[in-house]
């Protein structure tokens, strides 16, 4: 099924957290809107009604958590409302539509899609990383629903297949709009060398780590500098560091114009979005071998590779970069050409065959 071949209007639900702001949000309603431009009639649910998350050893804390989550959406719910959202109170048969597909996007959503009834289409759960920082035992009871899945990388696929024994799922690479992420404008000449690195407070993201690679180069070329940028505070940096606190896109594709590396530290990653915006804009990327990384990754070609948690093979490889002109011109092309090759038309379209596959 081709963007602009129409599909008879097929019914698509989506099930999404109610509030907040993540890059795996920002794909979703970028599926939405390609596939509503095919002629699909999609919908995006949210529930006022917080989902206990088993956050807590406490049942009274969790309970808290759940009331304070639903008091804090009734707030703020107008914030993030897009045109195609539906705000209900809950999740359930009376409130959601009746459909040929419902996609559930986030683990709490996925026992919310799989207690719906038949009528509402064919239950796919759509997975963009393995969300077990809540509580695993949960978590991991989500993904053995009985939902159709479909996951972005072969590392969620490779850790189903390695805690639940589930998998291979078709997998839908992230795409990425390279019209907004592209070079804008000149690398820095001189001898600074500029880094850049996402800054996040979970522990998986590895930042300790990025930290440490980069000082540990800056003792041998002095000149180095490392700007930071997140959604959180930088209360867990060092003074040293230029942090942008949720910066504008227009201001993040000028951080990674500018940056000569982007350190992805990650031990753990669904995709990366952040590493492969920062290839688009000619920036050499050091970083594990997590995420995007063991589907598009080549060591030395369009990126230098570690594995995760390695902080002194990452210090050599930046090293080596920084000795080898020939090497950093290389990557450099070659990253921009895989980042050019992650067309979100191609991606919806195999998102579409995908949900035909199951309706057909």
């Amino acid at each position: 099924m081709l963007i602009g071949q129409g599909c008879n209007k097929m019914k698509v639900n989506f099930v999404l957290p109610p509030i907040g702001s993540s890059g795996g949000i920002d794909v979703i309603y970028k599926y939405v809107d390609l596939l509503q431009k095919s002629g699909y009639d999609v919908c995006v649910y949210k529930a006022i009604l917080a989902n206990n998350m088993h956050r807590y050893h406490s049942n009274v804390k969790n309970i808290i958590h759940q009331i304070y989550c639903t008091a804090k959406t009734v707030f703020e719910k107008e914030k993030y409302r897009r045109t195609s959202d539906c705000f209900v109170w809950k999740i359930c048969n009376k409130t959601i539509r009746d459909a040929d597909v419902t996609i559930a996007t986030a683990w709490p959503t996925a026992f919310e899609v799989y207690r719906l009834s038949v009528s509402k289409g064919n239950k796919f759960y759509f997975i963009q990383d393995y969300e077990i920082w809540d509580n695993p035992e949960v978590v991991k009871k989500s993904y053995q629903l009985p939902l159709n899945k479909i996951v972005i990388s072969t590392w969620i696929n490779d850790c189903l297949k390695h805690d639940l024994g589930m998998g291979p799922f078709p997998i839908v690479y992230n795409g990425l709009d390279t019209s907004v992420y592209h070079l804008t404008a000149q690398k820095k000449t001189g001898n600074e060398i500029s880094f850049l690195m996402l800054n996040h407070k979970l522990s998986k993201k590895g930042v300790s780590n990025g930290l440490t690679a980069f000082e540990e180069v800056k003792k041998k070329y002095p000149d180095a500098k490392l700007r930071m940028f997140g959604m959180c505070d930088n209360t867990n940096l060092p003074e040293d560091v230029e942090y942008f606190q949720n910066p504008s896109k227009d201001k993040i594709v000028e951080l990674y114009s500018q940056a000569d590396f982007f350190i992805f530290p990650s031990l753990e990653e669904g995709w990366g979005l952040t590493p492969l915006e920062a290839m688009a804009c000619g920036c050499i990327v050091v970083g594990t071998r997590t995420g995007f990384v063991l589907d598009l990754g080549k060591h030395r070609e369009n990126m230098m590779v570690s594995e995760p948690g390695d902080i002194d093979d990452m210090v050599q490889n930046i090293e080596e970069v920084l000795s080898n002109q020939t090497l950093s011109k290389k990557i450099q092309k070659n990253a921009v050409k895989t980042a050019k090759s992650l067309d979100w038309k191609k991606s919806a379209n195999k998102l579409m065959d995908i949900l035909h596959c199951y309706t057909d």
